[in-house]
């Protein structure tokens, strides 16, 4: 079934990236800003699953760390990770779906279980993030979720990177797509002031099984202190079926929230 539904978006992502010389979007006429929001979306849809290795770095008044982590995504609702530290030591391993979590904590040896909210999700996990969201930011396919649906943005172009601002509720939102890789590279959340309150930027895009993937992640929230990177080493994207294997000692204590 997955399959079925992944080819017809994979097909038109050929086509669009085939087309000697044709680029998605013809920037010698006037953008439709609809149109661009159209095409990241199916470029965001054909991304199914991604398994992928790399460094983390987690920075916030509360926790501080870094190390190596290894990703297991199914869209929309599962997501594997496992951090480890210098000599293979497991600092922590996780399997979250949309309905509940269980995170192994390595150093303390419990493993804590509960509903998948974004509460809990930031007790766990140090990011205050609604699931869907991180999932979408770890795989570089940020879409346009809180961009007004009546509205159209103020809108310019500075080479291949388009960008769309909107006036919301206590200040203004942006993204930046580039319209070379129909995908996202930046979003920023403003206050009224114009100062940054969220700013989640995606860096060194690389052609991976058709799409362009950003190598780099990035998430910072000034107001909150709190700043996240991923770095990845590998990825492999859309290899179906995907093979889940979160597992803990049975001598681990149980934490449940």
């Amino acid at each position: 079934m997955l399959a079925s539904r992944l080819l017809p978006s994979l097909l038109l992502l050929s086509l669009l990236a085939g087309c000697a010389g044709t680029p998605a979007v013809d920037t010698s006429k006037p953008i439709d800003p609809r149109e661009v929001m159209r095409l990241v979306t199916e470029r965001n849809q054909s991304l199914q699953s991604l398994e992928g290795y790399g460094k983390l770095s987690i920075d916030s008044p509360e926790f501080s760390n870094s190390g190596a982590i290894a990703l297991t995504i199914l869209k929309p609702d599962s997501l594997q990770l496992e951090i480890t530290g210098p000599f293979g030591m497991t600092f922590a391993r996780a399997m979250v779906t949309q309905r509940d979590f269980h995170f192994y904590n390595g150093v303390e040896n419990t493993i804590v279980q509960g509903e998948t909210t974004v509460q809990n999700l930031r007790r766990v996990l140090r990011l205050s993030l609604r699931f869907t969201d991180i999932l979408d930011m770890l795989t570089g396919t940020v879409g346009f979720e809180l961009a007004p649906e009546n509205a159209a943005p103020e809108s310019t172009l500075d080479g291949s990177s388009y960008t769309m601002r909107w006036s919301v509720d206590g200040g203004s939102i942006a993204y930046v797509v580039d319209l070379d890789y129909l995908a996202v590279q930046r979003f920023t959340r403003r206050d009224d002031a114009g100062d940054i309150l969220e700013d989640i930027t995606f860096r060194d895009f690389r052609r991976k099984s058709g799409i362009h993937l950003p190598q780099i992640v990035m998430i910072s929230r000034p107001d909150r202190d709190e700043s996240f990177s991923l770095v990845y080493d590998s990825q492999n994207i859309n290899d179906l079926p995907v093979d889940f294997t979160f597992s803990y000692p049975p001598s681990a204590r149980k934490i449940t929230f």
